[in-house]
């Protein structure tokens, strides 16, 4: 089905957004089927066809894919792979510095070659040849590629950041190359990149370019002495399922209706159309927009996995940084069902671009309305799924950011320490000398006496409160009362967190920071934060 046309409105930040035309029918029953059959169009994908190789004409140019282009970055120490598309049987040359590789291209048009891995280089060509003709690319390097993903906190543009004056020095940082990713969404996994992005310098480029992806790449840069390739590929206001393969789907479990829908699609696009239309105003969900404001998601599962990730398929990296979760806290996932989803999205990086890829997750942040009392959130149990899958993956960690969130702003514009943490994080899981500690973590509590003890590990040690108060906010939690919670009043001494227990209280559980919008209080030397947890309580 082709997609509605759309006019271009004005944006709240002085840029252009994409509305629905308006047909001039009447009544809301024609809007709702108008607005059903765009969403039926972004669930299985936007209107863009896959673009599968077909048999190449005689005088098709050379196609290269993955972005390649002049200022590309190579991940070090791994073997370099290049591709693209040109005439059928055609013999392909790609010399990178000097070494070169031969390879005729298949019945489609499509060929690939492997070039040895290198150590960090800058400043080298590298040339494509076929039929007669080069395409030759400048100033290629060999350094260390992160990729950046996630929903508007990881697309937040450098250009809305706070302190943005102060970091004017990264529009000539020559350490730095990037690849910004368009926005786009399709029904089966690419090969290649709907509007190929190409490689740029940061010099006139950074502006709407990822902030938590660029001040992350900036320090990497620094403590590692190589070129940085930061690839950024985000869109706000998606759930981490549009950015799951439909493989990861299945292996995620509990998503088997939607597994088939994309199934179905393939063998038959109309029958799949049909066979669910029944259930599109069930699937509507609001989430967070980019302006902060509730938005409509227009895609689907798989959907940007399809078109933004799947072509940087099998490309090595370095590390990557994933910084998503509030579509799905409005849409009230659970912490398992999240965490299931998270684990198995992670594991897909790591078989597309290396089984022992670091991967940083970035907790979200601070926002919405202040608790008077402890109660049920959903955003506290998506921050808690992303502490427990960090804290079990040895090769990952987390990013918390409960002291530099916005609770009038699902967006806050403090990126800085994000990118800074971000980057330390990838240094220490890389084994990076000198890498800064993390944040400090609880590890365990357990019932001593009339309190609850909480140990807590790692970061830089001494703990404080920040104001001299106690530990806040703090919680109790009992089970069998169908998860009854109460504040609790707490000290802290020699890095434990001593909880006081009512009389008349059995708790089974402790909190920290449980809430929305928590302001939490617990820091270390470093003046990093505590993160939020829920612990068992462990007898005496």
């Amino acid at each position: 089905m082709p997609p509605l046309p759309s006019r271009r409105a004005p944006s709240g930040d002085g840029g252009h957004i994409d509305q629905p035309y308006r047909l001039p029918l009447r009544g809301r029953s024609a809007e709702r089927k108008i607005e059903k059959m765009r969403y039926w169009d972004a669930l299985l994908g936007s209107a863009a066809l896959a673009m599968i190789a077909a048999p190449a004409a005689a005088d098709q140019p050379m196609v290269l894919l993955r972005g390649l282009s002049d200022d590309a970055v190579f991940q070090r120490g791994k073997a370099i792979e290049i591709g693209g598309q040109t005439v059928a049987g055609s013999e392909v040359t790609v010399d990178l510095a000097g070494v070169a590789r031969r390879t005729r291209t298949n019945a489609d048009g499509t060929w690939n070659v492997t070039l040895p891995a290198r150590e960090a280089a800058t400043g080298l060509d590298l040339t494509v040849s076929s039929n007669g003709t080069s395409t030759v690319l400048r100033s290629i390097s060999v350094g260390d590629v992160i990729l950046c993903s996630g929903q508007s906190n990881m697309e937040f543009p450098m250009a809305k950041t706070a302190l943005i004056d102060r970091e004017r020095d990264l529009e000539i940082d020559h350490s730095l190359r990037l690849l910004n990713v368009p926005r786009a969404s399709a029904r089966v996994p690419l090969s290649q990149f709907e509007k190929p992005p190409v490689w740029k310098k940061t010099h006139g480029n950074s502006a709407d370019f990822s902030a938590v992806c660029m001040l992350a790449g900036r320090e990497i840069a620094r403590t590692r002495k190589v070129t940085v390739g930061l690839i950024a590929a985000s869109y706000g206001g998606t759930p981490i399922e549009a950015w799951m393969s439909r493989d990861e789907l299945d292996r995620a479990g509990g998503m088997d209706e939607e597994v088939a829908v994309l199934d179905l699609y393939r063998r038959d696009p109309a029958a799949a159309g049909t066979a669910h239309n029944a259930r599109l105003d069930e699937l509507w969900q609001n989430v967070p927009a980019i302006n902060g404001k509730p938005g409509r998601s227009r895609v689907g599962y798989a959907n940007l996995y399809n078109a933004m990730l799947a072509p940087l398929a099998t490309m090595p990296l370095a590390g990557a940084i994933w910084y998503q979760g509030e579509a799905n806290a409005g849409a009230r996932d659970g912490r398992e069902d999240y965490a299931g989803k998270l684990a198995t999205l992670i594991a897909g990086l790591r078989t597309r671009h290396g089984a022992g890829l670091p991967v940083v997750v970035v907790q979200i942040a601070p926002f919405g309305a202040l608790s008077p009392a402890p109660r049920e959130d959903a955003s506290a149990e998506i921050r808690e799924a992303q502490r427990l899958v960090s804290e079990a993956d040895p090769l990952a960690e987390l990013v918390v950011t409960t002291d530099v969130g916005e609770r009038f702003d699902i967006h806050p514009p403090l990126k800085k320490p994000v990118g800074e943490r971000a980057a330390a994080a990838l240094d220490r899981i890389a084994g990076i000398a000198g890498a800064p500690a993390g944040s400090p973590r609880a590890v365990g509590a357990r019932r001593v006496g009339k309190t609850v003890q909480v140990t807590v590990a790692g970061g830089t040690g001494d703990l404080f409160t920040a104001g001299g108060t106690r530990p806040a906010p703090i919680a109790l939690c009992r089970t069998d009362r169908d998860i009854a919670c109460i504040s609790a009043d707490a000290s802290l001494q020699d890095g434990v967190i001593s909880v006081a227990v009512p009389d008349d209280f059995q708790p089974d559980k402790v909190r920290y920071c449980w809430a929305s919008a928590p302001i939490c209080n617990v820091f270390d030397r470093a003046q990093l934060p505590l993160g939020p947890f829920e612990l068992p309580v462990a007898r005496e």
